[in-house]
This record gives structure tokens, sequence and C-alpha cells, in this order.
């Protein structure tokens, strides 16, 4: 019942994004945020399925990935990438080598230098992207937000976050109990996505199950270190917690030792993590993961470079925000084949 409800999430008339967390690995370009970033121009060298579109005509298109050293975010840069010549576009990837929003917003500035057609980009502050994200587009740039909902964006492409966060209650509901007691580990505060999530889950626990508690939410700034720091707080101040809901990745890799260190063993405490990452799969393997929720924009870049075409050729759609599904995985679904394709839209 989960499974067929999870995929669901990104239906049509919900709202948008989610950012996971920051580690792994896999990165395409990685730039020093303190220097000029590095820049890689990577059209694909495999043959498309028609005829190569001439390199005068190809769109010039830059993402500006929030991690690209980060194992999920890493793939979606790839896969950007892989699919250039066929899809008709030059792809320029940048990105910071840990979550930097100044180091990003300087990027697109070098975007909009170079004469982009459009710009691939993560919003996670958009108050912080606004500026550029309007001095882009009165260039004549389109800019998608991949991942994290802006509306100041031409569009945005990602999960539904407060459908999310009611969907997670639901499912330790049923997977742990509906008197769970939850410990919350995200990225930070003011990472609006996040927001909206535990905005979600409190009010379906609120609705649904008045025995559930939020007992904390802490941050980790997704930073594996500072999320083994917190895994182990977290259990030691609240000696009631049986449950752990990740709504970043950092904290996949270290819950095996961090909870060991905590003298817990594999199943002792429920965690619900996100995205289909290596180390997180790992762990559900070996029982110290419960499940995970997989958001299959990442595989959704060349989507986010289909509405550029449309939008620079005349005939871009009235949507602004293009929900991704999410597809959930626990042990038995392993190993893990990746987000079904009927999982990304494609444009008429």
């Amino acid at each position: 019942m989960f499974k067929s409800r999870l995929r669901q999430i990104g239906g049509l008339g919900l709202v948008v994004a989610i950012l996971a967390g920051c580690s792994g690995s896999g990165s395409p370009t990685a730039a020093p945020a303190s220097d000029a970033p590095a820049v890689t121009t990577a059209p694909s060298t495999e043959a498309p399925s028609t005829a190569a579109t001439p390199e005068a005509e190809l769109l010039n298109i830059w993402y500006v990935n929030p991690l690209p050293s980060f194992e999920a975010w890493g793939m979606s840069s790839q896969i950007f990438a892989d699919n250039a010549a066929a899809g008709g576009y030059k792809a320029t990837l940048v990105g910071p080598d840990k979550i930097d929003i100044p180091a990003m917003v300087s990027m697109m500035e070098q975007a909009i230098a170079d004469g982009a057609d459009g710009i691939i980009t993560c919003s996670l502050d958009p108050a912080s992207f606004k500026d550029v994200i309007a001095k882009a587009q009165a260039a004549g740039i389109v800019v998608v937000s991949i991942g994290c909902v802006d509306e100041n964006a031409d569009y945005s492409v990602g999960t539904d976050n407060a459908e999310y966060g009611k969907v997670s209650a639901d499912l330790i509901a049923a997977a742990k109990s509906p008197a769970a007691q939850v410990g919350i580990l995200g990225t930070a505060r003011e990472t609006p996505n996040q927001v909206a999530q535990v905005e979600g889950f409190n009010a379906q626990i609120a609705a649904k199950y008045p025995d559930m508690k939020t007992l904390t939410w802490e941050t980790d700034n997704s930073d594996p270190a500072v999320a083994s720091q917190k895994i182990s707080a977290m259990l030691a101040a609240y000696p009631e917690m049986d449950t752990l809901w990740y709504i970043e990745g950092a904290a996949a890799g270290v819950t095996p030792s961090a909870l060991q260190e905590a003298g817990k063993k594999p199943g002792d405490i429920f965690v619900l993590a996100i995205d289909a990452l290596q180390p997180t799969l790992a762990a559900i393997e070996d029982g110290w993961i419960s499940q995970t929720l997989t958001q299959c924009y990442f595989w959704a870049s060349p989507f986010a470079a289909d509405l550029i075409k449309a939008t620079k050729a005349g005939n871009g759609p009235e949507q602004q925000f293009w929900p991704i599904a999410v597809d959930p995985v626990t042990k038995e679904d392993l190993p893990y084949a990746g987000c079904p394709a009927s999982t990304v839209p494609t444009l008429p």
C-alpha cells in the first residue's frame, strides 16, 4: 500500500522539491568555494539515436550543481552530460566542494557572462538566489531549479515536500508504531524543502497519530562527521527515542557506527532514510537502516534541459512546478535497480 502511495508523491497539483544530504562520491566537477569555479564543458560523445545537432546550434546550458561530490548530485550531473549530444545542448558543469550558496551565485554570474541559454541549479535559499535569477532572466536565460523549491525560477522540478512529510509519518506509524518517538536530522532549519517536510510530518501526526511525538529536529549541514555526533547526542538526550527520520543523506553512511557506539543493534532503532545512496543501501542490507525513499528528480536533469529548450523555442509550458515521484526501497528491493524511467515526465 505504501509503495503505491509513495510513488504517487509528485502527482500533478502538489508542491515542490527536496534537497538530500551531502556526502558520497562521483563528482564530475568540484569547484573550491573561494576561487573561480572549475568549469567542465561536456557534450556527450555517445551517438544519439538521431542525427547530432550541429555545434553552432547547440544550446549552452550550465548545471550549477549544489554539491557534485555528493553521490546522487554527481550522478545527476553525469546523466545531464551523457545526454548532451542527443539532447541538443552543450553541458557546462560546475559546483562547490561543499554547500556554499555565495559560490553557487558566483557560478551563476559566470554563466550569465558566458551567454548561457539556460541554467539548472538548486536554490537552497530562494532569497539568496533571487537577484541572480532575475539578472539571468533579464538576459534571456531560462532558469530551472531542480530539487529545490523556488517560485522565482522559470521552472521547478522535484519532490512534493509537504506530502513527503505526511507519507513519512504514515510509513513510520505502519512499520514502527503509531506511538513512535521520533528524532529528525536534516541539513539546516532554513532549507525550505526540509521545512515543508517537517511541517507536513507534524501536521500528519497531529491529525492522525496523537501518540506519535517529534522529540527533536537537529541539523548537521549535511556533514557526515557532524551527523555522527548529532545521532549520538540525540540518543543520549532522548533515551525514549525509537525512530530516526533523516531528511538529508549524510547521516546514512555513519548510521551503523553511530548506533553501535550508542550500544544499539540492527533493528533497535527504526531508521527512515532518504535516497538510494550506496552507504544507505548497504546499511539497509545489514539491518541498520529500515527503509529509504529515493527521490527520482536526480534522474531528471535532461528533462530540465528539455524545459529550457522548449522555452527558448517559444513553446515553453505554463506549468511552473514539475513533480517527480519518489521510489520506496526496503531490503526486499535489493539489489536496487534505480528509479523507473516512468518517474520522469516528458514534454509533448
